[in-house]
């Protein structure tokens, strides 16, 4: 008698485990097909952005176009370009001014349009005042000249204020776009993108 009460007992529970099993696959049937839904597809609209590299003998920042993903937001499309730029490529008859190790670390934007760019200590090494020249005003004329509301921009290293990269540059303040350092045909584009920001 007590074996054929365990034995129902033990059908009652395998029928409880089945059904509550039956119900958990029905579930997860039914959740699958929101799982398998496309996703709403995002809009990413394209802009033409110009790099300013040097291009010698002169070391002149000549400009090269590249089509770059934009969200309308200052900060996170002045650090796609930035970080394009550092990586490169650049155009034929250009240089890379930084070292291939050189990163771009964080950008911040501060009030009265004030671009801060961190770099890596890399940023650092080798070259003289043309080199350095090119690297500081590469990124300066490069960010200003594609965001006209950008009117200067602070170079730090390591998230540290410098004087210099290599003893030339003063960089213990924001610097604006150096036009002398364009090429001639830039130097009205840049031009225009510094007066609208007066």
């Amino acid at each position: 008698m007590r074996t054929r009460t365990l034995s129902l007992s033990l059908s009652a529970l395998s029928l409880a485990a089945l059904a509550f099993l039956l119900v958990a696959c029905g579930r997860r049937g039914e959740e699958a097909p929101s799982k398998a839904e496309p996703e709403t597809p995002v809009d990413v609209s394209l802009t033409d952005r110009r790099l300013l590299y040097p291009s010698p003998p002169d070391m002149l920042l000549t400009a090269i176009s590249a089509g770059m993903p934009s969200t309308g937001q200052l900060q996170t499309d002045v650090q796609a370009l930035l970080e394009r730029y550092l990586n490169g490529p650049v155009g034929e008859t250009q240089v890379q001014p930084f070292p291939e190790d050189a990163r771009l670390r964080a950008v911040f934007v501060l009030p009265g349009g004030v671009v801060v760019a961190d770099l890596s200590s890399a940023a650092r090494q080798g070259g003289g005042a043309d080199t350095e020249m090119a690297r500081v005003y590469g990124i300066v004329d490069t960010v200003v000249i594609n965001f006209p509301e950008v009117r200067a921009v602070k170079i730090l290293v390591e998230g540290q204020e410098v004087e210099t990269l290599m003893g030339h540059v003063d960089l213990r303040r924001p610097l604006p776009p150096e036009m002398r350092i364009l090429t001639p045909g830039l130097r009205p584009d840049l031009g225009a993108a510094t007066h609208g920001t007066n």
